[in-house]
């Protein structure tokens, strides 16, 4: 006849139980990277990956002169229709889809620089991020210190009712005291916000291709870890190029 197992050895057993159970249980939810909710899957609560910083070329001297214009060119360059652009920079290519229906005067403006190579071998010279209201790269001043001026400025177009402006919007920048800095554009790196009584910026166009390039800038950080300056990665505009409407 076996054995009768003492309660001290039947205890052993079930803690032992429960203690592989356990770790069964552990192991399958950190296998598991989707949960299940309303039989729907949901994505795991752990943090995304962080963005890659892309591979960068060594910036080109910055220009010597810039073209300028005695007045804004005529909205009717942009004859309402969507216009495409390759912003190509010394970290990647970005494409543009400009809206010239919803901003004439400014997509006109857009096309007229690039087309005049106004932005030729000129700096990003702005990153807004952290503690920043607002969340952009900012582009197009051939001196690289926010003083460079075609010639003109423009009014507000096709400002969002909500205030709100979204990953990959195109915007023109603002400079104190004026309507819209026509030289200078941005590209959006994070949802933001504009409260009440702060400027609000046109809206020209969307990116559709390299947004990573702008999110990989925005992931380095600003120089000397400030939320409004220079981007601690250096990028740099080599040309913007339309390629069509």
């Amino acid at each position: 006849m076996p054995e009768r197992p003492s309660p001290r050895r039947r205890t052993a057993r079930i803690l032992l139980g429960v203690a592989v159970l356990c770790l069964v249980i552990a192991v399958s939810l950190v296998a598991v990277n989707v949960f299940v909710e309303g039989g729907r899957p949901v994505a795991s609560t752990s943090s995304p990956a962080p963005v890659a910083a892309p591979t960068c070329s060594p910036p080109p001297a910055p220009p010597t002169g810039y073209p300028t214009f005695t007045t804004a060119p005529d909205a009717s360059v942009a004859q309402g229709a969507s216009w495409s652009a390759v912003v190509r920079t010394t970290c990647g290519s970005l494409t543009l889809r400009l809206d010239g229906a919803r901003a004439p005067r400014s997509v006109a403006s857009f096309v007229t620089l690039a087309r005049a190579g106004y932005w030729n071998d000129s700096v990003c010279h702005r990153l807004t991020s952290r503690q920043a209201p607002t969340a952009f790269l900012q582009c197009g001043d051939p001196t690289g210190r926010s003083t460079a001026d075609p010639g003109y400025d423009l009014p507000l177009e096709n400002v969002p009712a909500d205030r709100t402006y979204r990953v990959g919007d195109v915007g023109m920048a603002r400079g104190d005291g004026f309507p819209g800095t026509a030289g200078e554009f941005f590209v959006v790196h994070r949802d933001f916000t504009v409260p009440p009584g702060a400027p609000v910026y046109s809206r020209i166009g969307t990116v559709t291709s390299g947004r990573e390039v702008v999110e990989g800038i925005a992931s380095r950080g600003g120089e000397d870890t400030r939320p409004d300056g220079p981007p601690f990665q250096s990028i740099s505009v080599l040309s913007v190029d339309i390629i069509g409407r």
